[in-house]
């Protein structure tokens, strides 16, 4: 009887009793953290393996910020280029009407002249104050560049669109203004249109070039980095977090050899004393 209660069998239940509300700490902190590894010693392996997926995650995060940053240069340049393509087009009509001159008067071909010129201050206005981040993206010196591949705006400015050459002469958009030489008004219609359905055409190229730059540089590369995230996360998480349906069942149980060791050392105690009298 003396050796089940004496000093080492107390030392026994106590140290249990020790190793179980450790225990019950351990999953305690878990289940607060919502991590398996708070600290290096709770899985010194695990710790490498977690850091290393951490890093390797936090490659494609900055990957991926920078290619949705080219996707909005990109978006901000092709929306402002959309508004230049609708400009251009009713200049056009414009062209086209003044093109065809019978019976109208001179002041109505003035009016008409009034629009155009209207219409290619805006188009300048466009180029000029289309920017991201104080970078200006329409002054032809601006390339994006996202996922390896890269794509050159242009410059949309008046003076930039619709480059065409008639005998040996070159023109512009520029030349469509008051007392240019491709006025509406006493100017070379004919060629007027030429230069107009060439600005046209240079906008919507250069539309459908960012366009596939969006959808295939951008796109699928981002596409690809975060499935990649996607996977490193989820294996991180596994290696890392805490598995709560099990922690909980380890807590439980813990909790329950913690009140058992309890109850031991609470007969022992007194058993021990007991004993101890009686030897005295």
């Amino acid at each position: 009887m003396t050796g089940i209660i004496g000093g080492s069998s107390l030392t026994t239940a106590q140290r249990i009793l020790s190793t179980h509300s450790t225990a019950i700490a351990r999953s305690l902190e878990r289940l607060a953290t919502g991590q398996r590894i708070n600290r290096a010693s709770d899985d010194p392996a695990g710790l490498i393996t977690s850091e290393n997926l951490r890093a390797a995650l936090s490659v494609l995060e900055a990957e991926a910020r920078s290619l949705l940053r080219g996707d909005h240069v990109a978006a901000v340049a092709e929306g402002a280029l959309s508004v230049t393509s609708e400009l251009l087009i009713e200049a056009n009509g414009l062209a086209v009407a003044a093109a065809n001159s019978a019976g109208m008067s001179p002041e109505e071909r003035q009016a008409i002249q009034g629009q155009i010129d209207s219409i290619l201050s805006t188009v300048d206005f466009i180029a000029g104050t289309t920017s991201f981040g104080g970078e200006s993206l329409l002054d032809g010196t601006t390339t994006i560049t996202a996922g390896g591949s890269s794509v050159d705006l242009p410059d949309s400015n008046a003076g930039g669109l619709g480059a065409t050459v008639v005998d040996g002469t070159s023109y512009t958009l520029a030349d469509l203004r008051s007392g240019g030489s491709l006025n509406l008004a006493n100017g070379d219609v004919s060629i007027a249109q030429q230069v107009i359905r060439n600005a046209i055409t240079d906008v919507a190229t250069a539309r459908a070039a960012i366009g596939s730059f969006q959808k295939h540089a951008v796109g699928s590369s981002l596409a690809n980095v975060q499935t990649g995230m996607q996977n490193l996360a989820a294996a991180n998480s596994l290696i890392r977090d805490t598995d709560f349906a099990q922690e909980i069942a380890s807590l439980n149980r813990s909790l329950v050899l913690q009140q058992a060791s309890l109850r031991a050392i609470s007969i022992m105690l007194p058993a021990r004393s007991s004993i101890l009298e009686l030897l005295a």
